[in-house]
């Protein structure tokens, strides 16, 4: 009977080392598999904000190449504006010059009109309303209005000519939109002001800002790149917590089996003690 007390007992005290065995099995299993975790549900994180920050880079750029083709189209649409109204100030010119001229011989045939009716207002009778003193009269009355007309006519025409070198300069001046729509394209596209110089402190790259998706651009690469690292992580991390997961629902199971086989003996033996 003693030898079966000592086999039962040496039963006891393997399946109590194994079970500490299989509990220090256990804690390092759940240990490695909380590692692994914490090491896939930081990685899902931080794709999460790559993810992030690569939708909205990509969507400002998809903005950017919009409101850089809006510029584009409204730069050669002011190009054309400013050709135009600089063709319209050398035509209201030219009006201006050929309008002067009629004036000035108009000027000169009222002289002449002048000149004529003096030389024969006491020679020709006046006859009636057909005379010919009756009829350079009206001539006279009618170049007085033709003239009055032709001066407005030239101060409608220098009005003009103001207004549109006004338009011209708003156009395409020094200061014109022309101008400011050419500078907001090269802001946008080399995050630069033109005539503004490089700030001496800091050395930005020669490389365009847009499009922002090309190779050039270090940001948008550099984050491209480490998203797609991160995602690629996140398969591989995933794999280790399964495999951590199956290791530890192993090592419980085996835990729990010596467990109760433990629980188990020590019954037996209670048992056997008490007969």
């Amino acid at each position: 009977m003693a030898l079966n007390n000592d086999t039962v007992q040496q039963y006891i005290d393997r399946l109590k080392k194994e079970s500490t065995e299989a509990g220090q099995h256990l804690d390092s299993a759940k240990a490695e598999e909380s590692k692994k975790a914490g090491a896939l549900d930081k990685t899902r994180r931080w794709s999460g904000v790559l993810g992030d920050v690569l939708g909205t880079v990509t969507e400002t750029n998809r903005l950017g190449m919009i409101y850089l083709g809006t510029l584009e189209r409204t730069r050669q649409k002011n190009e054309k504006i400013g050709e135009n109204a600089s063709l319209s100030v050398e035509a209201v010119k030219i009006l201006i010059c050929e309008t002067r001229k009629v004036l000035d011989c108009s000027e000169v045939l009222k002289g002449l009109i002048k000149i004529l009716s003096d030389r024969i207002d006491c020679k020709i009778p006046s006859n009636g309303p057909g005379s010919i003193l009756n009829l350079l009269q009206a001539l006279k009355a009618a170049m007085d209005v033709a003239l009055a007309a032709i001066k407005d006519a030239v101060n409608l025409l220098l009005a003009t000519y103001h207004l549109e070198e006004e338009l011209w300069e708003q156009l395409a001046g020094e200061n014109g939109t022309l101008k400011q729509v050419t500078d907001m394209h090269t802001l946008v596209t080399d995050a630069r002001k033109p005539g503004v110089g490089d700030c001496a402190s800091c050395h930005p790259k020669k490389v365009p800002v847009f499009p922002m998706d090309d190779e050039a651009c270090d940001f948008y690469t550099k984050t491209k790149h480490q998203y797609e690292e991160a995602l690629e992580d996140l398969k591989r991390l995933q794999k280790e917590l399964e495999k951590a997961t199956c290791k530890r629902e192993f090592a419980q199971a085996r835990k729990e089996a010596l467990d109760s086989a433990l629980a188990a003996a020590l019954a037996a033996k209670a048992c056997e003690t008490k007969k």
